[in-house]
């Protein structure tokens, strides 16, 4: 290198020092906001302003056939009432897809009854399963009567939807998706209460089950049961599978992986996920320059992903790391060698699940989750510290306290060394088999439907209401 060469290359890492500073003020000035303002508002103006258009892995390899959604028959077994907000948004409305489309199996015929009307919502229609809108609370309580349930689960449901449903006298069902950081305590009292009028909740995690559990007291936080979450198997690629993915991978980062050691984390652009963290810590403590990490996901808060960037530009071997965007996900994890997250919370990694189904070891932070999955191959996977200190402490101010210092996160030493442990393993040619993600699923299943049939049982006997015929609840139900 000439010292034209590396005046000029300091100059651009001078340059990315500064923008990294730049968009760690907004950041920084971004936490301080309510919650609601941050992602009601900030985040769509900070969208249209640093916004650009991003790189990602197209697919290369065949889609997994996706999970048959059955025709259930109508009004035989348990009736679930499955209520829940926007099912397009976020996660808990692909995990209520899920469990109504394997609920019937278990002998539970579902029913959603959902706050607006979306993709998904007409998905499980055009499959047979009864769906409702209920958009204010006298929707819900007329629903609700129409319906002729046996017992409810709420998954995420807002206000409206768990009022109506404690005043049904149904059996109520709450179901804990996440690590609620971001909740008031006016927010943990309305909890408290549904809980309180609840013959059990369910938690997807262990982690999840504790975090609830410290803030309601004891008789009511020992009615929370875990049931692991799960997802349909995906298969494992094949050795063509895999070099099409890593060829289509290579083209698109600009790289040759022949001799590379791919770690890749599926994860949106956002505080939860700390991909900013996770790019400096990387780059800071893994030593070997084998390693690659790519990150490909939604930006959902473009200050995070241009502060990530230029957290990359400003250290020695940016090359080693992209930041796609959205990503074929099946051609990604058939491309890798590993799966990394290092998030501040979770309720359970979805992301790393498939990639354990595909046959990757994983490199995770201790979230909600991540026990259960290191713990089921832990000859091939490992847990981390979480970036934000211990993991039962995590908060908003915890979290917002670790991404003022995304530099210098507690677990950052850690991470590099098992990054570099884990490259040293597959080197020596140890990879998993993909864990048995159809048993994990029928699990899952069971353990929410044996909640059920519990709830079922201790309910009161009295009569109910005759369902609606099967064209009125859709009438209404499209309102």
């Amino acid at each position: 290198m000439t010292a034209e060469t590396s005046t000029t290359q300091e100059r651009r890492r001078a340059r990315a020092r500064r923008e990294a500073a730049l968009f760690g003020a907004v950041v920084t000035l971004t936490d301080l906001l309510p919650p609601r303002i941050r992602y009601g508002y900030v985040h769509r103006l900070t969208g249209r302003v640093l916004g650009r258009p991003l790189a990602g892995l197209a697919a290369a390899v065949p889609s997994a056939a996706p999970m048959p959604l059955p025709v259930t028959a109508r009004d035989r077994g348990l009736r679930c009432g499955m209520l829940a907000g926007a099912l397009d948004v976020g996660g808990i409305g692909a995990v209520v897809e899920l469990l109504a489309a394997a609920f019937p199996a278990a002998g539970v015929t579902p029913v959603v009854v959902c706050s607006v009307d979306g993709a998904r919502a007409e998905r499980l229609r055009s499959h047979g399963v009864e769906v409702a809108i209920a958009a204010t609370e006298a929707d819900a309580h007329r629903v609700l009567r129409e319906l002729a349930l046996d017992a409810i689960e709420l998954h995420g449901a807002p206000a409206h939807l768990e009022e109506a449903a404690i005043a049904s006298g149904i059996p109520v069902i709450p179901v804990l998706h996440n690590t609620e950081i971001h909740y008031t305590p006016a927010r943990w009292r309305r909890f408290a209460r549904v809980l309180g009028h609840a013959v059990a909740a369910v938690a997807v995690s262990e982690s999840v089950r504790e975090f609830h559990a410290r803030h309601v007291p004891a008789e009511l936080a020992a009615r929370i049961r875990v049931v692991a979450n799960a997802v349909p198997s995906p298969g494992a690629p094949t050795p063509d599978d895999r070099r099409a993915a890593r060829a289509a991978l290579g083209r698109t980062v600009g790289a040759d992986l022949a001799d590379d050691v791919v770690l890749v984390s599926l994860a949106r652009y956002d505080a939860q996920k700390n991909i900013a963290g996770l790019v400096a810590s990387f780059l800071a403590h893994s030593a070997d320059d084998r390693v690659r990490l790519v990150v490909a996901g939604e930006p959902s808060d473009w200050a995070e992903w241009r502060r990530a960037d230029a957290l990359r530009r400003c250290r020695p071997g940016a090359d080693r790391v992209s930041l796609l965007g959205r990503s074929d996900a099946r051609t990604l994890l058939a491309a890798a060698d590993g799966f990394v997250l290092d998030s501040f919370f979770e309720g359970w990694p979805v992301a790393a699940t498939e990639a354990a189904a595909a046959g990757l070891g994983l490199v995770l932070a201790d979230v909600g989750g991540a026990r259960e999955l290191v713990g089921r191959d832990p000859g091939h996977s490992v847990l981390i510290a979480n970036p934000c200190g211990p993991a039962a402490a995590v908060s908003d101010s915890a979290v917002a306290r670790a991404r003022r210092n995304c530099a210098r996160q507690p677990n950052a030493a850690e991470l590099g060394a098992a990054v570099d442990a884990f490259a040293r393993r597959v080197c020596a040619g140890e990879r998993p088999l993909p864990q048995d993600a159809d048993a994990l699923m029928a699990a899952m299943v069971e353990g929410h439907a044996a909640v059920l049939r519990g709830a079922a049982a201790q309910a009161p006997e009295a009569p109910r209401n005759e369902a609606a015929p099967r064209n009125e609840r859709v009438a209404w139900g499209r309102r």
